[in-house]
């Protein structure tokens, strides 16, 4: 069996193990020379443990030539890169070995972002105004001669956002260009060069590419979502895909074709990133890899129908299976949306309750939490390595998907403990003077009739009636009319998380139609008290009942008939 060298297997690039299998050859993981980060670590880590079967995996010298070599003995059909540690080395190898590939002499402008830039000058379509400096003077008489009040500031080479900043002026330039001269570049080496730009003001979009001989094809286009920190850093809120081109994407698509012209780009996928402004569109960047993020080719397939990196494969191994795919009209088979979670201050998680929110929402597809283990320390979100994690959302229904992006949104600018949770403990309301739950006066007040189950710290005896705990919850099939949650003391021990899968499993018992009751002696050992009940019933799509006249202290829910995916 032949053998495909994939350069830096990692993120979505992940994928290309398999794709190579499926295609009957035999993939070879190769690693990048030099000494690993604690971050390049992580992510191998991470990645290597969703492998389906474990690949060869070589590393590659620091010496090229002992690189090319080892690679030799291997007498690959392809390499390709992974990721964006992988594009040199690949492209470099690639060409040393007589294989499809892209022009080594390009590599410059295949990475460096002040370089790609000036291709695009070259070539003759807008493109951002920059240089690169060495010092916060040279960033700051830059801004002047050019006669810019704003600017960003970014390494030369980079990924995910990391090390931007955004400068809303020439004092804010001089401290971003300090700054990131303290930083280390995407290949742990100490940062000696910034790049300045204009700064471009618009909506940021995401074009992904694959070309086969120079012949380009739409792969994938989303919209991002993005916030500028206090610190003037620039973080991904979420991600969406996009069904079909809206106004203006046409010319959007045809600029990211001159892009791929203008860096002579002749074989594989670019993951663009661009801006549309009053000007239309232009590029941010280019990446000559997969898209990251680390997302499965069962997920893009939902979403695409195909996902890029085995897409790519055609455009080396055969080029008339992708000229007829080339051919079919762009569109997608179902909403797909990334949510990045954003992490306000520098933690100590001692819990993570948004994995139990997420998966009671209709779209989540997987939660990438660290929460293997306890507690882990977390530094406040400036780029996409700092982000907490990633909910990955996926539903035929677009209103589904961006409603549960917004519940998403709203409870971490809103309610952060139900997300990370520093070890919050509801032990304060030990000794508060709080009525036991009198479910009696309840089913009377709430005029409740037909199956009832009452949830309470003990067992509650009545005729007519189910009851049960949290120990015997589990045990209660799905069903009633009436389902009242009345714990309390059973509560004051749990984590945010076990506390929400008590609520949540005991919520789930109630038929469509039915009803579900949370009392105030309740709500009150929640976090966020009857706020926090009102936002648990609508995570589960229960709609919120107006309240009746002289029955106070209640969050009634309804619950709805909805599908999941």
């Amino acid at each position: 069996m032949k053998n495909i060298i994939i350069v830096e297997a990692i993120s979505t690039g992940y994928n290309l193990v398999e794709d190579v299998r499926r295609r009957g050859y035999n993939p070879v993981v190769l690693e990048s020379p030099g000494k690993e980060s604690a971050d390049i670590k992580a992510t191998r880590s991470a990645s290597y443990a969703l492998f389906y079967k474990r690949p060869t995996i070589i590393k590659a010298s620091e010496d090229y030539t002992e690189t090319l070599a080892t690679v030799k003995k291997y007498d690959p059909v392809l390499v390709v890169a992974g990721s964006e540690q992988g594009v040199g080395l690949a492209t470099h190898l690639s060409e040393d070995l007589g294989l499809l590939g892209n022009p080594y002499k390009n590599i410059d402008v295949m990475t460096r972002k002040d370089a790609m830039q000036e291709a695009l000058k070259k070539a003759g379509i807008r493109y951002i105004r920059g240089k690169v400096v060495k010092t916060a003077d040279e960033a700051v008489a830059f801004c002047r001669e050019n006669g810019f009040t704003t600017a960003v500031i970014k390494p030369l080479q980079s990924a995910g956002s990391q090390g931007l900043f955004l400068c809303d002026d020439l004092e804010e330039v001089k401290k971003a260009t300090e700054t990131i001269m303290t930083y280390n570049d995407l290949y742990g080496l100490p940062i000696r060069k910034a790049l300045v730009q204009e700064r471009i003001v618009g909506t940021e979009y995401c074009v992904n590419t694959l070309s086969c001989n120079g012949k380009h094809t739409l792969n994938s286009l989303l919209k991002y979502s993005m916030i500028k920190t206090e610190e003037g850093g620039y973080i991904y809120d979420y991600s969406e895909t996009l069904s079909h081109p809206e106004q203006g994407h046409t010319e959007l698509i045809e600029y990211a074709f001159k892009v791929a012209d203008a860096i002579d780009f002749k074989y594989g996928v670019i993951h663009g990133e661009y801006m549309i402004d009053e000007k239309g569109p232009v590029l941010i960047e280019v990446n000559c890899r997969p898209m990251g993020c680390t997302m499965t080719d069962e997920y893009l397939d939902m979403i695409f129908g195909q996902h890029e990196s085995d897409t790519m494969l055609d455009a080396y191994l055969d080029p008339e299976g992708f000229a007829v795919k080339a051919e079919r009209p762009y569109g997608t088979l179902k909403k797909g949306a990334l949510k990045f979670i954003m992490i306000p201050k520098d933690m100590e998680a001692e819990d993570h309750p948004v994995c139990v929110i997420a998966k009671q929402l209709e779209s989540t597809y997987k939660i990438s939490v660290n929460d293997s283990t306890t507690p882990v320390c977390y530094s406040k979100t400036r780029d996409m390595e700092t982000s907490g994690g990633i909910i990955y959302l996926v539903h035929s229904d677009e209103n589904v998907v961006m409603s549960d992006v917004a519940i998403l949104r709203e409870i971490e600018s809103k309610y952060f403990s139900l997300i990370f949770s520093e070890g919050m403990s509801r032990r304060w309301f030990a000794d508060a003077n709080v009525a036991t739950t009198d479910f009696e006066r309840i089913i009377k007040e709430c005029n409740c009739h037909g199956a009832i189950l009452a949830a309470g710290d003990k067992v509650w005896e009545r005729e007519g009636i189910q009851t049960a705990t949290p120990q015997t919850i589990d045990d209660v099939h799905k069903g009633f009319d009436c389902v009242i949650i009345g714990y309390q003391l059973s509560l004051l021990d749990l984590k945010e998380s076990a506390c929400l899968e008590v609520i949540f499993k005991t919520m789930d018992k109630v038929k469509n139609g039915g009803r579900v009751i949370i009392p105030q002696n309740t709500y009150e050992y929640l976090s966020y008290k009857r706020e926090g009940a009102e936002l648990l019933m609508r995570i589960k799509h229960l709609n919120i009942q107006v309240p009746v006249p002289g029955i106070n202290g209640y969050v009634i829910g309804v619950k709805e008939n909805r599908e999941r995916w």
